[in-house]
């Protein structure tokens, strides 16, 4: 994410500094946004171009320098915390410090933060979406403490880069990551009642939405998945439960497309193309543990059922976050599915409405 975050700001024309403690990361940082500018779009000549603006260190005093930070690392609030003590002395009076959280509660993040000083109201969420040369929804949450002039400012630096902005209250999830962990969880619990990776995928690019939900956890990453399912069970234990499948394929290392298999299989054939099969293994494994290795006594499952289960999901998670007051509208929930997760515009109707 932080390589796609970086191009998203250099397409503007954006100085850009990437901060990484691995000196593995930072040697192969520039060919990697070079890639994620030419999938966005990019000519050979203006990545060339681009690719000036951008510089790639292992000293966090050069990323300091700049007029907002964006902290992309792991899901893990004491990681976020580690990163945040680190950075803190080194930054200017008016920098923004922003996090690209997609669960962990701003308030908590802030908590973190040293209490001399006025960072915390220089602190907010800036939340982007995978992929993000795709999906045209930042995120803004704010906490307790973030103050409105450090709202306004995110809020210009998102519609700089024509992004669209979504200003958002507080609490696990947000708006579009509780949305996600509905459609997801319906498809993960489908697994073993006889629908099949590839059949739910399917029936979901046949609804509309831009990626089926197996495709969307191995493209962010089945262990970033898992990390904000625990956030969410957290908050919500009583209807938010992790996977089995998703913990085994974790156990096993099986991270997604990053590791080159999760739910499905993946082969690099250039650093743009990537030929992706089904995971015939896994495939098995499931039927296996569910269906005592038997495909062909499977219950019928069709696509109205799938969609139920996930995109019904989505809707009624839906009403929770109004009733939270995590967003204001319908109109901002809708706003949250189409430009966030890639949701059909045509497709948002429920029967009973909001």
């Amino acid at each position: 994410m932080g390589v796609a975050i970086a191009a998203a700001f250099l397409r503007w024309r954006f100085s850009v500094t990437l901060f990484d403690t691995s000196q593995e990361a930072v040697d192969s940082a520039k060919s990697r946004v070079e890639a994620e500018l030419a999938l966005a779009g990019s000519d050979t000549q203006n990545i060339a171009e681009i690719v000036r603006l951008l510089c790639c260190t292992d000293s966090p005093t050069e990323a300091c320098r700049a007029s907002m930070v964006i902290e992309t690392v792991t899901e893990k609030l004491r990681a976020k915390g580690k990163l945040y003590a680190q950075i803190a002395p080194l930054l200017d009076d008016s920098t923004l410090l922003t996090s690209n959280t997609s669960t962990i509660s701003i308030d908590e993040l802030a908590a973190t933060l040293p209490k001399e000083g006025d960072l915390a109201s220089r602190f907010c969420g800036f939340h982007f979406f995978h992929p993000v040369r795709e999906r045209s929804l930042i995120e803004i949450i704010r906490g307790r403490a973030t103050s409105q002039t450090t709202l306004e400012r995110a809020t210009q630096l998102a519609t700089a880069i024509d992004k669209t902005p979504l200003l958002v209250n507080n609490g696990p999830g947000f708006v579009v990551n509780r949305l996600l962990n509905a459609y997801l969880s319906g498809a993960l619990q489908l697994l073993t009642e006889g629908a099949t990776i590839r059949q739910i995928d399917d029936a979901a690019i046949r609804f509309g939405m831009a990626m089926g939900p197996f495709r969307i956890m191995d493209e962010i990453g089945l262990d970033v998945t898992l990390h904000g399912g625990w956030v969410l069970h957290k908050a919500f234990p009583d209807r938010v439960e992790p996977s089995p499948i998703l913990l085994e394929l974790i156990r096993e290392e099986h991270l997604g497309r990053k590791t080159g298999s999760g739910f499905y299989c993946y082969k690099s054939t250039t650093m743009w193309d990537t030929t992706v099969v089904d995971n015939e293994f896994l495939n098995r494994q499931i039927a296996e543990k569910y269906y005592n290795g038997s495909t062909s006594s499977l219950p019928l499952v069709n696509d109205e059922m799938i969609i139920t289960r996930t995109v019904g999901e989505m809707f009624r998670e839906g009403h929770r976050i109004l009733d939270d007051g995590i967003a204001n509208s319908s109109a901002e929930i809708e706003l949250a599915a189409v430009l966030g997760l890639g949701f059909p515009k045509k497709r948002w109707y429920h029967p009973t409405g909001y």
